[in-house]
């Protein structure tokens, strides 16, 4: 939703509409060109505002917005690298695994101490 404009309800019956500038993991949101409604309909204008995720209690999403072709665009974009091969292990797990498969070998033919 960054670079659209969306209002939002915060916990407190007030509520902001503006410009999304950017948005954290924990749903906090960055405003540029906000209005700010308080619970008495008095509006205030913010050339900048941030809004805590923890005080928020509805996002409204414009109508023409898909949020689910929205949401699969931005898990693709953010689609960590595979590695090409596996990271080496070191002498010392590869020992410990040597160790556990030989104990493990012992407990299966009935040998164990």
């Amino acid at each position: 939703m960054q670079g659209k404009n969306i209002c939002v309800d915060l916990r407190n019956d007030s509520y902001v509409c503006g410009l999304v500038n950017a948005v954290d993991g924990f749903m906090n949101i960055s405003f540029e060109n906000a209005v700010y409604c308080d619970p008495q309909g008095n509006e205030f204008q913010f050339e900048h505002i941030f809004i805590h995720g923890r005080n928020i209690r509805y996002v409204h999403v414009s109508e023409k917005t898909t949020i689910l072709s929205t949401i699969k665009n931005e898990l693709i974009k953010k689609k960590p690298a595979v590695p090409s091969k596996p990271p080496e292990k070191s002498r010392k797990a590869k020992k410990a695994l040597q160790q556990h498969m030989a104990t493990v070998a012992l407990i299966k033919s009935g040998n164990a101490k």
